[in-house]
């Protein structure tokens, strides 16, 4: 009777994970909207993407942040993220800057100056910034995702 009562235990708190259990990673919707809130949301997707472990459900996020240049979108785009609690890890300036948030446990971005190319696979996306008449200079692009590194 006591294995019985531990086997219900452990699979009640969830020690014991069924191999056919998968976990999906995505990110919070508070994180979002906190990374949205940096500038005007141009375009949005998602990506998913699969492993044995699971989905991780990918953001990606094209935004004005009213900058003259790749450069300074990139570094404005970074400084009004760091006062919204989220913290350099990496960096490789003036192309990409990577971004963990103190709020959200787990929770990573990725920023870069806004380039066509990284949209070949969302023809949807590039022709709705073609009709928003953006000016490229001032977006970056941010992909968000739940997860380790």
């Amino acid at each position: 009777m006591a294995v019985v009562v531990l086997g219900i235990a452990l699979l009640s708190s969830g020690c014991i994970v069924s191999p056919s259990t998968s976990l999906t990673l995505r990110v919070a919707p508070a994180a979002l909207d906190n990374i949205r809130g940096i500038g005007k949301v141009q375009a949005e997707a998602s990506d998913e993407n699969e492993n044995e472990n699971g989905r991780q459900i990918e953001n990606l996020l094209v935004i004005d942040v009213e900058a003259t240049s790749g450069r300074e979108a990139l570094g404005k785009a970074a400084d009004l993220l760091g006062a919204r609690k989220w913290r350099v890890v990496a960096e490789n300036r003036p192309t990409i800057v990577s971004m963990e948030s103190a709020n959200w446990q787990d929770t990573h971005l990725v920023l870069r100056p806004f380039h066509p190319a990284y949209f070949e696979d969302y023809p949807d996306i590039l022709e709705a910034l073609k009709e928003a008449s953006v000016k490229e200079e001032s977006l970056v692009y941010i992909e968000v995702f739940e997860g380790e590194i």
